[in-house]
């Protein structure tokens, strides 16, 4: 740096304005820039140091601060770190875990003291510069201020600790202009918790003792006294530290200095996200009073990093960790924590109570205390918080955000999102593949499975307290009780979704409550009630121990006129049926009392009863007591005894054991069987019943059966534990994944589309985002190739945008960070549920079933709360052990799954498209970002117009007169750059101007058709199934149907060509159509006329040159799509509602109607006519699946095809559902070849004109 330039730069530092900007409450700011640092990853001292211990684990501690020294402040800083570190070193043994090749700490000890260190050098021109250029820039910026002396204080912001600690001792000992510098670590907690500390702190720098205070991120809340100059040297993604920054220059000659790496495309952005006016001014004053204002209601979106104490944060500090991800805040992230969380949830008017008010308080023995009120906004379900009694104000702050941060979280209120990120978490690991293996022959990977790490993560935390998190189905005529699930920790918010059953389909909804403390006696019924009812779900031996059950389960019993959606959440456990949990818990059965059955029926309300004294048999459901009916009778509608006198001679037949009855006149039970737990996530699953071949009951005798213990309407929520437990499991997987990945960025029903295959067979996949996210890829890649490449053409940017959006890098990108774990691909096998952490005990295996019906008890759950086993044979260990060994290998089937490479990068594009579905254009970019789309360069939007480089007006032809009013009224739109709609219309034919045609605009224009055009699907056709959006997008952006546009509004008039040929073309082509649009609507007769320009060849330059003024408009609107999308919506927009449906796709419905369903996946369909002979009409019958889609009559059996299959169509569009409930081809992988050689054949009776149509 020259002498100039040092003098310039202190003039605007100690200038009046300096970097003035207009905002009122923020200060004047300077950016100071410095070139990259290239220094290898150890110095020479470190080098040596890590030949005598190769493994670093002696010393990782300082390993680690010596290589955040070297990259921040230079090698002579690496060296002072070690020259720091004796003590440390002295406390090492000289054998570190019996590692032979770790020499011992004496001779590190003799290698450091033995060490020549040198001082430090921060002149760029001398050989002996031993810093970087960062640091020098900084000892710059200081010198400007020696003219200040006495009167000069400055804050420096840092990251880290090691950096300001060393720092302090670099400044200490340089000269040339610096020895006006007092400089003082702040680091640490002690800043926080001793008063004493703080006070003379603060009483030092007001009185000059120490002048510039070094201040880690973690400290910026301090209670420090202004100062002239306030240093941010390291860019924070953060408006809280921007806000932190203008409070403590709030001097009427304060300045800020960012200090920024010179061509970091990061540090711009966040420089322009703060300087350029993106930012609420408000939360200045909320800083500078400590939080003593009303928040602002500006969400705080920020990049939020965990303010870490070095090694003091360790695992023994006290915290709240997200189960979800693992992430954890401690104390000193709650602060922020909560302001974050106000932001979002503060009203418009925010002229309420100030969030926090600290005040002064009297302790014993007369010494300074604080004490802090945090007022939370209305209706959450926390409102006032007063924190513990400190020390010093901003440990008051702390203590108090952090207790609130704690009460909301166990309430539920707390999101995940508002938990920090630890540094070393905010890149995925790119490392390699994470596939298992590979088939050469498919091509497809063996990828393992996700598994969410919340039940893992909570079953460490809180063995007395638990969390209620109620579900419930609400299915009309069907009585469902609300089941509560306790879990160790809270669940994130979970949406409701659907569960399928026969012919219908049900909500399952929600509600998160307060937490539970319970004792000893009441955590063990809850425990022996969950293993009963996992067990009865599938009549298996299932096992856990208490302290590995991730969840337990209670029922709830709710008053006639109470519903569950209306609960209260505070007064939920009112309703918990402790009665049932404790007798079911007990034991699996209760006796019938034969004389009650005489006197009474009330006793098989809501009643499930079991035909053996057994724990592991069938049961059944109690439809009522029948009393007209004994033993002795044969009742007429039950098959099952029809070749029997009565029920007794049934049973002597056929039951073992049986000896006869002690009452003959006891009354029977009817009943129905119990249907076993399915997949209730499929919308094409048909649950089947546990007695599919043999003739079902339906009369029981009282004597020979008993009452469950799990009443009927428990017991039917319960069955469904296992799909809505799934569905859960799948929203934590998504929850993880928005979190590593996407910041939370994507809505979470979205994100679970878009990582969801249609061979799963769940109600959601992610065919429909991507199709929309292929089309918005497309564009981003388009816009991309286009300004980063602005000498090459068409050909050359198609070739570089396939590199970036084939398949192939598609699916390396996101097979590095990890995202084929994360997809759903296989259907949810509910054989093979189990709660986590349960497992089938082999030993118990024997007493399912009790073949002899003695009725003898051996309760199994019992013996293995206490440790106990029952005795078997030793053949019946061996059969229950084949067992269990066959079920383990399904299980690890289970855990992998074989991707092929398309799924992977559909899921891609899926998960971009869910992205721009929840935020926009620049969510869908930062999602593209986060999936590794090879786009640098390119962090927000905006980005774009920085790069490009515009074309010259002098370089394109000019238009003539007229023109450009002419073609903009057409559009819509005003061009902001009139040359470039001159270039948008110049054909290549035109002498002189090959190389500024409108081919790259045509290029561009096309991708952001592309995208127009299915956005505009999606919001017509909201439902649609992808294969027919994919039809109705290639009519609506072919060649064809953009020529035809392009005439019916007269851009063509306005194109400059040179070519004879082409006018020819051009006049031929203009005549033709018209000719059949006319024709189209002769023979309409009242109905949308049809694609009239199918038959006549359109030449390609008219579709062009729709595409170059949709480049040209996106372009000179600075790349945004204000101007494009008016052109769509005026122009595009009516001809595509006129001529393009689904009906009007061509001149054969029948045909369009087969392509739609084949793209689905369907094979089983057919059009069934029938000839009446007497009305001589022919009926027509469009079927699916058996299910009759639509019917029509018609003259001929053409016209009824005709008729049936417009209807069918019309159904498909207005209820798109129809094929996910009907159609399970694509699950199945049915292969029928009669059904495709049917469809085959009758798709060439079509085209032939056949009696098929």
């Amino acid at each position: 740096m020259s002498g100039a330039d040092i003098q310039t730069m202190e003039r605007l530092l100690l200038a009046e304005t300096a970097y003035s900007t207009p905002q009122r409450l923020r200060p004047s700011q300077v950016v100071i820039q410095y070139e990259p640092t290239h220094t290898r990853s150890q110095n020479r001292l470190t080098q040596e140091i890590h030949q005598l211990d190769p493994s670093g684990g002696m010393y990782e501690s300082l390993f680690r601060d010596a290589h955040c020294a070297l990259q921040e402040l230079g090698s002579c800083a690496s060296d002072l770190v070690w020259r720091r570190s004796p003590k440390e070193i002295a406390w090492i043994p000289e054998r570190h875990n019996g590692d032979p090749a770790v020499k011992g700490p004496s001779k590190i000890r003799n290698l450091i003291e033995n060490w020549e260190f040198s001082m430090p050098n921060a002149n760029p021109s001398s050989r002996g510069f031993n810093v970087t250029p960062k640091f020098s820039r900084l000892i710059q910026v200081l010198r400007a201020y020696e003219p200040c002396g006495d009167d000069f204080r400055g804050i420096i912001f840092v990251r880290q600790c090691c950096v300001a600690t060393i720092m302090v001792d670099m400044l200490r000992v340089m000269t040339n202009g610096l020895e006006f510098l007092r400089p003082f670590a702040v680091t640490g907690n002690l800043p926080v918790i001793d008063a004493h500390y703080q006070a003379d702190m603060r009483r030092d720098f007001e009185a000059g003792k120490y002048n510039l205070l070094i201040v880690t991120k973690a400290l910026e809340d301090l209670d420090i006294p202004p100062a002239l100059l306030v240093i941010r040297y390291d860019t924070f993604e953060s408006q809280l530290s921007f806000s932190y920054a203008c409070a403590y220059a709030c001097l009427p000659s304060s300045r800020v200095v960012h200090m920024v790496e010179n061509g970091s495309d990061e540090s711009r952005q966040v420089l322009t996200r703060f300087l350029e006016g993106a930012f609420s001014e408000w939360w200045i004053p909320v800083i500078i009073h400590s939080g003593g204002v009303p928040i602002p209601p500006s969400p705080l979106v920020e990049n939020w990093l965990s303010s870490q104490f070095g090694d003091e944060a360790t695992d023994s500090w006290p915290c709240i960790e997200d189960p979800v991800t693992g992430r954890r805040l401690y104390e000193h992230d709650a602060l922020e924590a909560l302001y974050r969380f106000v932001a979002v949830t503060q009203k418009a008017d925010f002229s309420g109570a100030p969030l926090l008010i600290t005040r002064e308080v009297s302790v014993p023995q007369n010494q300074q205390a604080w004490i802090c009120t945090a007022t939370l906004p209305v209706g959450l379900p926390v409102d006032h918080v007063t924190g513990p009694c400190r020390l010093t104000p901003t440990h008051a702050r702390r203590s108090t955000a952090y207790e609130v941060c704690v009460q909301l979280y166990e309430h539920g209120a707390f999101h995940n999102n508002l938990f920090p990120v630890a540094q070393h978490h905010l890149k995925p690991d790119t490392s390699g593949s994470a596939a298992l293996a590979a088939d050469k022959v498919s091509g497809n990977r063996c990828y393992p499975r996700k598994r969410s790490l919340f039940w893992s993560n909570s079953i460490r935390l809180h063995k007395h307290r638990l969390f209620p998190f109620v579900v419930y189905v609400d299915r009309r005529g069907v009585d469902y009780t609300p089941i509560m699930l306790l879990t160790r920790q809270p669940l994130p918010h979970i949406p409701s979704f659907r569960l399928f059953f026969p012919g219908t389909s049900e909500a399952v909804g929600n509600l998160r409550a307060p937490p539970l403390e319970l004792d000893e006696r009441r955590m063990e019924a809850l425990y022996l009630f969950t293993l009963r009812i996992c067990r009865a779900i599938y009549n298996k031996p299932l096992v856990c121990p208490l302290e590995k059950m991730a969840y337990m389960l209670a029922p709830l019993k709710l008053p006639e006129q109470v519903d569950a959606q209306s609960l209260d959440p505070v007064h939920l456990t009112d309703y918990i049926s402790w009665d049932t949990i404790e007798l079911a818990g007990n034991t699996w059965m209760v006796k019938f009392d034969l004389e009650e059955l005489h006197r009474s029926s009330e006793g098989v309300h809501d009643l499930i009863v079991q035909d053996r004294l057994v724990e592991f048999t069938r049961r059944y459901y109690v439809a009522r007591l029948r009393r007209d009916l004994t033993p002795l009778s044969k009742p007429e509608d039950s098959p099952r005894e029809a070749g029997y006198a009565n029920l007794v001679e049934y049973c002597k037949a056929r039951r073992k054991g049986f000896e006869g009855l002690s009452d003959y006149s006891q009354p029977l039970i009817e009943v129905s069987g119990v249907i076993v737990a399915g997949n209730h996530l499929n919308p094409t699953t048909r649950v089947a019943a546990t007695e599919p071949v043999k003739a079902a009951v339906k009369y029981l005798i009282p004597e020979l059966s008993a009452k469950f213990t799990i009443p009927a309407s428990t017991f039917r929520t319960a069955l469904l534990l296992p799909s809505i437990t799934k569905r859960i499991e799948d929203f934590l997987i998504v929850h993880e994944l928005n979190a590593n990945l996407f910041g939370y960025s994507i809505h979470e029903n979205l994100l679970l589309s878009a990582i969801s295959a249609p061979s799963a067979g769940c109600e959601v996949d992610y065919e429909r985002l991507e199709f929309f996210g292929d089309s918005f890829l497309k564009y981003l890649a388009s816009v991309y190739v286009f300004v980063t490449n602005p000498a090459q053409q068409e050909g050359a940017l198609h070739a570089a945008r396939q590199r970036i959006i084939n398949n192939k890098v598609l699916m390396q990108n996101a097979d590095r960070i990890g995202l084929p774990q994360y997809v759903q691909s296989k259907p949810f096998s509910h054989k093979l549920w189990y709660p986590p952490n349960f497992t089938v005990d082999p030993p118990s295996m024997s007493s399912i079933a009790d073949p002899a019906g003695s009725g003898d008890e051996i309760d199994v759950t019992a013996n293995v709360l206490q440790g106990k086993q029952d005795s078997v044979s030793q053949d019946g260990d061996k059969n229950a052990s084949n067992v269990f060994q066959k079920k383990v290998k399904l299980r690890d089937e289970n855990v992998t799954q074989w991707l092929g490479d398309k799924t992977i990068a559909d899921v891609t594009e899926a998960i971009i498209g869910a992205a721009y579905m929840s935020g926009g254009q620049d969510n869908a970019l930062q999602a593209a970002k986060a999936l590794q789309v090879p786009i640098p360069l390119i962090h927000q939007w905006q980005d774009f117009r920085r790069v490009s480089l515009a074309v010259p007006p002098v370089s394109s032809r000019p238009l003539r007169q007229g023109t450009t009013e002419a073609v903009e009224a057409i559009i819509g739109h005003r061009f902001r750059l009139p040359h470039l709609l001159a270039q948008a219309l110049t054909h290549a034919s035109v002498d002189g101007y090959d190389t500024t045609c409108y081919e790259r605009l045509e290029f561009l224009g096309d991708a952001i058709l592309d995208f127009l055009t299915v956005q505009y699907i999606f919001r017509r056709e909201d439902h649609l199934s992808p294969g027919a959006m994919t039809m109705l997008r290639g009519a609506m952006v072919s060649n064809a149907a953009l020529a035809a546009l392009c005439v019916s509004c007269g851009l063509h008039k306005h194109l400059h060509f040179d070519s004879y040929a082409l006018a020819s073309t051009f006049e031929a082509y203009v005549q033709q159509v018209e000719a059949k649009r006319l024709e189209a609507e002769e023979t309409a007769e009242g109905s949308l006329p049809r694609q009239h320009w199918l038959q006549v060849e359109p030449p390609k330059a008219l579709s062009d040159i729709v595409e170059s003024i949709i480049g040209a408009l996106y372009v000179s609107d600075g790349f945004r799509l204000d101007g494009a999308e008016k052109f769509f919506k005026k122009v595009l927009k009516p001809f595509y509602d006129r001529h393009i449906t689904l009906k009007t796709l061509s001149h054969h419905p029948t045909k369009i109607l087969f392509e739609l369903l084949q793209s689905h996946g369907c094979q089983q369909f057919e059009l069934v006519k029938e000839r009446n002979d007497l009305t001589q009409e022919t009926r027509c019958d469009c079927i699916i699946h058996q299910t009759t889609l639509a019917s029509a009559m018609g003259a001929t059996a053409q016209a009824a095809g005709r008729a049936a299959s417009v209807l069918a169509l019309d159904a498909l569009q207005c209820n798109p559902e129809i094929l996910s409930r009907t159609c399970d081809c694509r699950e199945n992988r049915r292969s029928n070849k009669g059904a495709q050689a049917r469809i085959k054949r009758m798709l060439v009776e079509i085209e032939d004109g056949g009696n098929v149509v």
